[in-house]
């Protein structure tokens, strides 16, 4: 499929002369994607559960994230990247620019919020955490075949989830 998203930091995301915006109804979202794919709670989910939606308590977009990562068919731009696509580093560095400010980083690499502009991304593993992977299996003088040692080079230097809030949203 490969649907390209453009993502819009504190205004929501479009596609195809489609958008959903943050603070939009929960009426409008299913008018415009239908019936979800899965809920839980105040979170509708789509296309294969790569895109949740999360609604407040008065059933407005407070959240919208995008779940799949590189290997995902939706591939979220934001600031004229390819935020999967990109390395780790680079995305780091665009939204910090844009940020300007106070960054929450207290999950040690893994994830980071970037409080003004109400982005959010995570990933499953960090540079530090797979060298620590390699000196364990070194270690036990175990081997890693080469399919599984790219995967896990591949979860650090990419970002596995993007999503933006509603200002405020990560205070």
């Amino acid at each position: 499929m490969n649907l390209v998203v453009e993502i819009v930091p504190l205004v929501g995301i479009t596609w195809k002369n489609k958008s959903i915006n943050l603070l939009d109804g929960k009426e409008k979202v299913e008018a415009i994607l239908g019936n979800p794919n899965s809920v839980q709670k105040n979170s509708y989910y789509y296309f294969g559960s790569e895109l949740r939606i999360d609604f407040d308590e008065n059933s407005f977009v407070k959240y919208i994230e995008f779940l799949a990562g590189i290997d995902g068919d939706i591939q979220p731009m934001i600031y004229g990247v390819n935020a999967f696509e990109v390395s780790a580093d680079t995305l780091f560095s665009i939204l910090k620019d844009k940020n300007d400010g106070h960054i929450d980083d207290s999950e040690y690499g893994y994830s980071y919020n970037f409080l003004n502009i109400s982005v959010g991304i995570y990933r499953q593993g960090t540079p530090e955490s797979f060298q620590e992977m390699i000196e364990e299996i070194e270690e036990e003088n175990e081997e890693m075949d080469a399919e599984e040692l790219e995967y896990e080079k591949k979860k650090v230097n990419h970002w596995a989830t993007i999503g933006i809030g509603n200002k405020g949203y990560f205070l």
